[in-house]
């Protein structure tokens, strides 16, 4: 279930369809959900893959909409922790989950931000190359809460990427786009807000490496065999 963000990662195209792409790649079946459905009948759905992907609505927006998605969070969240789902959030979806596990809501990025290709340092993974495109990030604080565990970070944002336990992981960047759509995607986003280029990626972007590599953080491949014996 990829669990579409607000708004549009470039003309045309939502931020779910990029998610959806690569893992329709990755030999997954794909549901989308798109932004102000509350698809209540799927929130927590056992045996599949949550994914909260990124968008342009701030976590404390108090609309309906954003209600209605953090609750989605929220049942993935507990679906993870019975080991019956597992739950991936980028960029916004990252945030979202750390505000329904940690409470903490997002900080503004100290410098503004970043935009671009950029390549990250993994505490206890390998390093990534990937798309960056984000003013609001995870709050190191997070980092305290039980269960955490940071896995990418870079001298911009501390928290570039977590694991709350076997089933959840989160990530700060965008490891969905390829080097094309990232400049598609910054385009966009800098039509939006100023936000500074970020040091460019030292490797090239492989989407489906560095998206499955967050997906085996949270243990998606297993649980869905798992449930599905």
């Amino acid at each position: 279930m990829v669990w579409a963000g607000s708004g549009t990662a470039w003309a045309s195209v939502g931020w779910g369809e990029p998610v959806a792409e690569v893992l329709t790649s990755l030999g997954w079946h794909v549901s989308v959900v798109p932004w102000g459905d509350p698809a209540a009948e799927h929130q927590g759905r056992p045996g599949v893959l949550h994914v909260f992907t990124g968008g342009l609505e701030p976590v404390s927006s108090g609309t309906a909409a954003m209600a209605d998605r953090l609750d989605a969070v929220r049942a993935g969240l507990a679906a993870a922790d019975a080991d019956r789902a597992s739950v991936v959030g980028i960029c916004l979806g990252a945030q979202m989950i750390a505000a329904v596990s940690g409470d903490v809501l997002p900080e503004a990025v100290p410098g503004g931000g970043e935009v671009g290709t950029t390549t990250l340092r993994g505490r206890g993974v390998p390093d990534v190359h990937v798309a960056t495109a984000h003013v609001q990030q995870v709050p190191a604080s997070y980092l305290r809460t039980p269960g955490v565990r940071l896995t990418w970070t870079d001298e911009v944002s501390t928290v570039q990427g977590f694991t709350v336990g076997p089933r959840v992981a989160g990530v700060q960047f965008h490891p969905e786009l390829c080097v094309v759509e990232a400049g598609w995607a910054g385009a966009a986003f800098t039509d939006l807000l100023t936000v500074p280029a970020a040091v460019g990626a030292r490797g090239p972007l492989d989407p489906a490496r560095s998206l499955g590599s967050v997906l085996a953080l949270a243990g998606a491949q297993r649980v869905v065999r798992t449930l599905a014996a």
